[in-house]
Order: structure tokens, then C-alpha cells, then sequence
């Protein structure tokens, strides 16, 4: 005889992953500060070492970079939930969220030492830096989008946005350095990255269409709405109106410090909304999106 079965069956991991997330501090994709800090700062130094090869070496800008980095490497750390494992987590080779991190790391360096360089330090490797700084620059902001892209979240699994961040650090760069080394075609590269950033969000669009239809409605039409439209000001119409402006009525300083200034602000927009468009959902979210169930059947996706 076989004896009753009297013990309660075992909940579903749905469930189990829900409670879980409400014993959390944060919700899943939910970016706390000190993330958004390390993109905030490590985008402008990046930008800032982008074009430093074609401006005059300059031992403030070097030490702003340098300092940049520095802040974005203790936001990193504060980041973690055991910062005293940060060493043993830059040697795990399996993740690839560790490479945005060691990148991070060799940027400070190089850095340092063409600050160093610039104090008249290391004088016969000194030309070398900048060039050093600029390679490393564009590697940790290609694997910044590089990182996130997982299977189970298409909403980061695209080439658009290494390319996004590449324009936003050089707008960033630029629009630092030509304030004190003025040029007469900066408006021109200026209003090029700002086409390059409004085509790139275009497609990055029609991607989340697809990929993450409930979040991106969430965002632009519901209410999340305040949030979006801030970034689509910060980091593309204020800039371009700014751009504009400048081609009529001259280059001037404060402008440009308006147009750099509104770019930082949609960088720490941006990197709210980035988190935001990949929620977890999990299977529910094929109620709310039946279509994608036959196209996209092994995403974990919200």
C-alpha cells in the first residue's frame, strides 16, 4: 500500500524568485546610485581621453580625467554587495561584466601615468600615453554595452549601444576640451554627434519594439513618461538647440558649458532608462506579449 501523500507541494520558482526579490533592497534592473555614478564618471574621462590626442597636453584636463576615473572606480566598489571580494571577482573569467571592470582599471592607470607625464615624469614614454588612453578608452566603452548583452535579456543584446556610448563620450570630451581650446569646426562635429545619437536612439526604438514592447510603453507613454522625456531633453534637444544657436550667434563659453552640462545630466538619465527597459517579467510577460511567444520562446524577458 502506498502511504498518502501529506506534505504541501513545493512552490513554483516563480514564486519562490518573487519572494526573493521582495526581501532584496533593490528590485532586479533597478540601478542604484553608485552604478550610475561609475557610468556618469568613467564616460567623461573616457570622452575626455578620446580627444586628447588631437588638443595640447594639458596637466588640469589629465588631472580631471584621472579624477573621473578614480571616482568611478569607488563607485564601482561601492557598488558591490561585498566590496572586499572586489579582487576576487576581477579574476572571474566567466563573467563578462568583469571585462567593463578590468578595462576600467588599466583606463585609471594609463591615466595616472600621463598625469605623471605631464608633471614631467616618464618623460621619454610621455607622447605614448595619450595614444594608450584613447585605445583603452574606446575598449571600455565598447564593453560597457558589450557586457550586458545576455540571452535572457534582449532588450542590452545589441551593437547599438557601444556605438551610443562612443558618440555620448565624445560630445562629452569635445565639448570640455574646446572650451579652452576653441576650434572653428567644433559645431560641426557637434551637430554630427548629435545626428549620430538621435539615429542610434532611433534604431535602439524599433529594437525595444521587438524585444521589450511593455517596458518601452511603460517609458514613453505611461508612467515613467517624466523620465524619458528629461533624458530626450538633456541629451538630445537642449544640445541641438545649443548647437544651432552657437551657428548663428557665435561660440561662446556659457553655451558650451550648457550644451556639455545637459549631456552629463542625459548620461545619468540614459543609464536609469538603460535598467528600466529589461524588467523582469519572466514567463507572465507572454501574457501581455502573446506575439513573441512563437518568435523569442527560450527568453526569460519582461
Amino acid at each position: 500500500m502506498i502511504a498518502p501523500f501529506n506534505n504541501p507541494l513545493p512552490r513554483s520558482a516563480y514564486f519562490r524568485l518573487l519572494e526573493h526579490q521582495k526581501k532584496t533592497k533593490l528590485n532586479s534592473y533597478q540601478p542604484d546610485l553608485p552604478l550610475v555614478l561609475f557610468i556618469s564618471f568613467s564616460r567623461m574621462a573616457a570622452g575626455l581621453s578620446l580627444v586628447s590626442v588631437f588638443f595640447p597636453e594639458s596637466t588640469p584636463w589629465s588631472g580631471v580625467s584621472l579624477g573621473c576615473m578614480v571616482l568611478a572606480t569607488l563607485a564601482s566598489i561601492a557598488h558591490l554587495s561585498a566590496p572586499q571580494r572586489f579582487l576576487t571577482m576581477i579574476i572571474n573569467n566567466r563573467s563578462r561584466l568583469v571585462w567593463e571592470i578590468r578595462l576600467a582599471g588599466a583606463l585609471t592607470t594609463f591615466l595616472g601615468l600621463q598625469f605623471l607625464a605631464s608633471l614631467g615624469w616618464f618623460q621619454p614614454h610621455g607622447p605614448y600615453f595619450p595614444w594608450i588612453t584613447f585605445l583603452l578608452s574606446i575598449l571600455f566603452l565598447l564593453s560597457t554595452g558589450w557586457a550586458y548583452r545576455f540571452d535572457t535579456h534582449p532588450a542590452w543584446k545589441t551593437s547599438i549601444l557601444p556605438l551610443y556610448y562612443l558618440a555620448s563620450a565624445l560630445i562629452v570630451g569635445l565639448g570640455l576640451r574646446s572650451i579652452q581650446s576653441p576650434f572653428t569646426t567644433v559645431l560641426y562635429f557637434f551637430a554630427a554627434l548629435l545626428l549620430a545619437k538621435g539615429l542610434l536612439l532611433a534604431r535602439y526604438r524599433n529594437h525595444l519594439k521587438v524585444t521589450s514592447p511593455t517596458s518601452l510603453k511603460e517609458i514613453v507613454v505611461d508612467q515613467e513618461r517624466g523620465i524619458f522625456l528629461a533624458f530626450f531633453l538633456a541629451d538630445l534637444l537642449l544640445p541641438a538647440l545649443l548647437t544651432f544657436s552657437m551657428f548663428f550667434k557665435g561660440d561662446f563659453v556659457v553655451l558650451h558649458l550648457l550644451l556639455t552640462t545637459s549631456s552629463l545630466v542625459g548620461i545619468f538619465l540614459e543609464r536609469i532608462l538603460f535598467f528600466w527597459v529589461e524588467r523582469p517579467v519572466f514567463f507572465l510577460s507572454f501574457t501581455a506579449n502573446p506575439e513573441l511567444n512563437a518568435k523569442y520562446p527560450y527568453w526569460i524577458r519582461g
